[in-house]
């Protein structure tokens, strides 16, 4: 069954048609995530899209993903803006923002590191109710900031499904904090990308978030680090249902900034 949608949205709303994606897709400049491997197997990021990448394990790689998705998104261009939202109980589970790995990505391609970080702009949700927020205050972001091609959301689901939950909130409020974004990006133009971790084990577990969180995705792709120091990519959900299955790895280090 479907989860329902969230108050004041209509049924409508959380669906687009066959034209609309198309008028969406044709001619739009796709950012990337800063791996060539990785890009090649979602074919991109598209504005409007919603991808979520998750993985077992610590989630080093997994921040190291969003960090690099919003340098690249802001030097894309001079006026270029990116919407960075970090989500975890800092006393719980030491969630924070690797300000110093972000400056690196800057300062290794030369660009003017104070230019670049006032391009960034930080939402900050340390609880349930925080998060609920989130959609407003990155609305108020979008109205007031230029041109946001990128909301990357960093571990999504912890808050409400998490270890360190506090589950002081109803888990139904998660299903309007996502329908929330994706709509503001869809209505925006700008893609949103979110990092979770995996609910329970196996081969290729299913997301943490619920339901209606694998249902709004619009790429989802199940990132898991191997042995030998490379990264395994699986895709999990795609658009185009034939490419779903694919699986890529690639080494890090080879494309963490990007072409």
């Amino acid at each position: 069954m479907r989860p329902p949608s969230p108050p004041g949205r209509s049924l409508r709303e959380d669906f687009e048609t066959a034209l609309a994606v198309m008028e969406r897709r044709r001619g739009a400049e796709a950012l990337t995530t800063g791996s060539g491997p990785l890009d090649s197997l979602v074919g991109g990021v598209e504005p409007g899209g919603f991808y979520l990448f998750y993985g077992p394990g610590g989630e080093d790689e997994l921040d190291r993903l969003v960090h690099r998705m919003v340098f690249e998104a802001v030097r894309a261009g001079p006026c270029r803006e990116a919407v960075y939202v970090l989500c975890g109980n800092y006393r719980r589970s030491r969630t924070m923002v690797d300000l110093d790995y972000l400056l690196s990505l800057f300062t290794g391609t030369g660009l003017d590191v104070d230019q670049c970080l006032s391009r960034v702009h930080m939402v900050y949700a340390f609880s349930e109710r925080q998060l609920i927020r989130v959609p407003a205050l990155v609305e108020g972001v979008l109205g007031d900031a230029g041109d946001v091609t990128l909301v990357a959301v960093q571990q999504i689901a912890k808050l409400f499904h998490g270890a360190d939950a506090v589950r002081f909130e109803d888990p139904a409020e998660f299903t309007g904090v996502v329908s929330g974004l994706k709509q503001l990006c869809c209505e925006r133009g700008a893609a949103l990308a979110a990092t979770c971790r995996p609910a329970g084990r196996g081969l290729v577990p299913p997301p943490e978030g619920g339901a209606y969180l694998r249902h709004a995705a619009t790429v989802i792709v199940y990132m898991r680090p191997l042995r030998d120091g490379r990264v395994s990519a699986h895709l999990v959900k795609h658009p185009e249902s034939a490419l779903t299955g694919r699986r890529i790895s690639y080494l890090e280090e080879e494309y963490a900034w990007g072409g």
